[in-house]
């Protein structure tokens, strides 16, 4: 087998140990569901071996499927590896940044940035990945990550960027009809807008305190939440990112300030092994300047 053929042949089949499909597998390469069988068939008889017994519902590795699958990975890292090391090398940002992200935030105040970089460099790949939930950077192969608060994860390389600020808000509107709570305890008798939570959190005397909130109006959808509200629907409580334009314009009115939480830092994380890569030192450093030229004084 050609030395190409037998590294595709590789990578086809750690792709289809990994996703448990050959269809699948065939979509995240890129080509068709029948090369990937090809290929893992020629890869099977050059081996002399069965790496993949097959049946109608699923596939499992044989047990020198399972065997090869490791030797096949540690071999792909070592790869990879070789590539990172060779653009971090460069001290022009090429290849793939892969970024996950979430909210208004990354798309208002992060995306920018990442689209100023793909049209200064037309040789860097930027792959944005929007997801609500905290994934595994490591494992998912992300480059960099945006977290928001405490950080568990002390493997991680992390630089602070910002702060966040939630803030506890209505419209003029709402306010005209309801008299605007003076203590967080008065919000049992507001038409409290959330997005499922049962309570929300603040500090009063310097100690915390959680506040039972309920409303005919619920949604995971912020910018949602952010419209019923300036409807004079009721209270909101979201990031500063959501709402800090509308209160400076005075259409939301900002509640509860003395009884703030405060703010949670904002990071830019990374794994160690990216410590040296050219891409995501460009990517933090003009983020870093483009937070501080654009939006300095804003509200996250």
């Amino acid at each position: 087998m050609e030395t190409i053929k037998w590294v595709q042949g590789i990578i086809a089949f750690v792709k289809v140990s990994e996703t448990g499909s050959f269809s699948q597998a065939a979509a995240e390469l890129h080509v068709s569901k029948s090369h990937i069988s090809k290929t893992i068939k020629q890869l099977e008889k050059d081996l002399g071996i069965a790496l993949i017994s097959r049946s109608t519902r699923r596939i499992q590795l044989t047990n020198l499927g399972e065997e090869f699958l490791g030797s096949c990975r540690q071999s792909l890292e070592t790869l990879e590896s070789a590539k990172k090391q060779v653009i971090s090398s460069s001290d022009r940002p090429r290849g793939v940044l892969r970024v996950t992200l979430a909210g208004v935030f990354g798309e208002n105040f992060i995306a920018p940035t990442l689209i100023s970089l793909a049209r200064k460099y037309p040789d860097l790949q930027v792959e944005l990945d929007f997801e609500s939930r905290i994934v595994d950077i490591i494992e998912k192969k992300f480059d960099v990550a945006i977290r928001i608060g405490h950080l568990k994860n002390s493997s991680l390389l992390a630089q602070k960027i910002a702060t966040r600020r939630e803030y506890v808000c209505a419209s003029p509107k709402y306010l005209e009809t309801h008299r605007a709570p003076a203590s967080p305890e008065d919000l049992t008798d507001h038409n409290c807008l959330s997005g499922g939570q049962g309570s929300w959190s603040f500090k009063k005397s310097g100690k915390p305190l959680s506040v039972s909130v309920k409303g005919n109006f619920k949604t995971n959808n912020p910018r949602v939440l952010v419209k019923a509200a300036l409807d004079g629907l009721g209270i909101v409580r979201l990031p500063g990112s959501y709402v800090w334009d509308d209160i400076k314009e005075g259409k939301l009115v900002s509640l509860l300030e003395r009884y703030s939480e405060g703010t949670k830092d904002i990071w830019v994380v990374t794994p160690t092994r990216n410590k040296l890569n050219t891409n995501v030192n460009v990517f933090v450093e003009e983020l870093k300047k483009s937070l501080e030229r654009d939006y300095r004084g804003s509200q996250f």
